[in-house]
């Protein structure tokens, strides 16, 4: 049924249909919604149903399973239900970890080879391109021996991190001599990242939870997945750390959030204490 496209959904989602989206959205995304999240959900939902003309959420519910076209729909819901806060130089210390003992290491330990890094979860690609800056600045190893490849979930932030324009919240751990060494100032309080920054990262989108897709994912040496598992339950997270260290070559490091652990997720990575922060790694055999 259509509506007044002015009017929205009028009708509350029922217990059983809230629940029914929960697991259907966990299942599709490992994203975790229950009671507590309700209203942000319901909210999330409601303005995807309104944009559509979409009267009741088992019509929408139904249009998210079967619809020909459902695939288009779930991209437009995935970035709607997503939270996408980041900004250049998040969580310094873990950075500057990464560039002065983590990067030297790989390379002592696999002179001339490439070492590859993932960005699992990097929305807006403000961490990739963080990664590309302190790879150019420390000079521990040879830019072109560096492949960053950064992938999300949400289409829309994978856009605008192509694009590599960014706005004041962006720069908000980074002071002005920062934005002028590897920016140029544009319109509307803007800056956009140097071209020679931008063409070092691969963007691509990817579901960590599609689980058949790993395969197609070549080993990696580091693993940046911060501050994304933190939405997911116990089991999700299990899932997706365990396809982290499959995907991860031996003596490589995996560095999630400072509000993150793996206490009671896997026993598979080792916590080891660097001289400026706390890492986990996948040990040699």
């Amino acid at each position: 049924m259509i509506r007044d496209p002015f009017n929205g959904p009028s009708n509350l989602v029922n217990d059983e249909l809230y629940r029914r989206y929960c697991v259907l959205i966990r299942e599709k995304t490992g994203l975790h919604f229950n009671d507590s999240s309700r209203f942000y959900l319901e909210k999330r939902l409601e303005n995807r149903m309104r944009d559509l003309q979409v009267e009741s959420f088992e019509d929408y519910f139904n249009l998210i399973q079967y619809d020909p076209e459902r695939e288009q729909e779930w991209a437009r819901l995935i970035a709607t239900i997503t939270t996408n806060e980041t900004y250049f130089m998040r969580e310094e210390r873990q950075l500057r970890c990464f560039q002065r003992e983590i990067l030297p290491a790989l390379w002592r330990l696999n002179p001339g080879q490439t070492i590859r890094i993932w960005s699992a979860g990097c929305s807006s690609g403000e961490e990739p391109y963080t990664l590309a800056i302190l790879i150019r600045e420390g000079r521990a190893v040879p830019e072109e021996k560096v492949e960053i490849y950064a992938t999300d979930i949400n289409e829309r932030v994978l856009a605008k991190a192509k694009e590599g324009l960014y706005g004041p919240n962006s720069f908000r751990a980074v002071d002005d001599s920062f934005k002028a060494r590897w920016f140029r100032r544009e319109g509307g309080g803007h800056y956009r990242l140097r071209e020679e920054i931008r063409e070092r990262v691969k963007f691509g989108r990817f579901n960590l939870f599609d689980i058949q897709r790993y395969s197609l994912l070549a080993p990696f040496n580091v693993v940046f997945c911060r501050n994304v598992i933190i939405y997911f339950d116990l089991e999700a997270k299990v899932r997706v750390v365990e396809r982290f260290h499959e995907k991860m070559k031996p003596g490589g490091f995996l560095l999630l959030g400072h509000s993150e652990s793996l206490i009671s997720v896997t026993d598979k990575f080792k916590l080891v204490h660097l001289k400026s922060d706390l890492v986990y790694t996948r040990e040699e055999p």
